[in-house]
């Protein structure tokens, strides 16, 4: 079980997990408990990585200093925010920002926002085209210059804006996979001539899984990220308004991560996770 650590003042705190349900869970005792639900998503968040990732170990805290029970659970994501958006989840996490317009998959006629309510930003990363090495992608920094290619994205994901509405509206030619590991396969399989995925998470895909490491190796060399990014993409939390104390806890959520900002300590918590690991 992962333990959670973090200073308060001169102070380390540790606080103790405990398997609670298909989950891990801080403060059971808590008159304030959230059920959360996530994906494996490394770098970020995984339960291989040391520690469960640097979001895992930043969330846990956010939460534990507002004197909130925390029980986190891993799902599929398309499954994670279906539980969030039913009111079976109080919090999903990582989210991209998701503008007004965007529709709920699991709510007819309901927008996600009617739905769940975004908090402040964190860090996150680029969100961009990859490709083979040596392939000729066309790509001039706009989805025009690609429009006539074949995306592999990965279920229920939000991407950009432009690139989400032309695939809502069947104007670009996509496949999706569950996850990122099934998107390298889908371009490496020449399924697919691009792949839409933050970079990082790609690699950090190949080295948790179960290839070889001459395997792993090739997969890496065969990748090339395309420049510019589609995006720089922040990650949110989303709390689910069918919580009757939702405003409160996206309140106490926003309040901490402003003051960690303020602070100076929001980044180099996140490094210092990072760091931990990485001994």
């Amino acid at each position: 079980m992962t333990p959670v650590s973090y200073q308060v003042g001169k102070q380390t705190i540790i606080a103790p997990a405990v398997r609670y349900e298909y989950g891990y869970a801080y403060n059971i005792d808590s008159k304030k408990l959230l059920k959360l639900v996530t994906l494996n998503w490394p770098p970020y968040i995984d339960e291989s990585l040391c520690n469960n990732g640097w979001l895992f170990q930043l969330t846990v805290k956010l939460l534990l200093q507002k004197g909130y029970g925390v029980h986190i659970e891993f799902f599929p994501w398309a499954r994670a925010v279906r539980m969030a958006e039913l009111g079976k989840a109080d919090i999903l996490f990582p989210e991209y920002f998701i503008d007004d317009t965007i529709m709920s998959e699991n709510k007819k006629d309901k927008t996600r926002n009617e739905l769940m309510a975004l908090s402040s930003a964190i860090p996150g990363g680029n969100l961009s085209l990859v490709t083979l090495k040596g392939s000729d992608s066309n790509y001039d920094g706009s989805i025009e210059s690609i429009k006539d290619q074949v995306i592999g994205v990965v279920r229920s994901y939000k991407n950009t804006p432009e690139l989400d509405k032309l695939i809502e509206s069947n104007k670009i030619n996509t496949v999706v996979a569950n996850t990122e590991f099934q998107q390298i396969h889908l371009l490496t399989s020449l399924r697919v001539n691009l792949i839409v995925a933050d970079f990082d998470v790609l690699i950090a895909s190949i080295e948790k899984s179960h290839a070889s490491e001459k395997e792993k190796q090739q997969m890496k060399d065969a990748l090339q990220p395309l420049s510019p990014p589609l995006d720089y993409k922040p990650l949110y939390y989303t709390v689910s308004k069918a919580n009757p104390m939702w405003q409160e806890i996206l309140a106490d959520l926003n309040n901490e991560i402003r003051n960690m900002n303020e602070q100076g300590t929001l980044l180099s918590y996140i490094e210092e996770k990072k760091q931990q690991c990485s001994r």
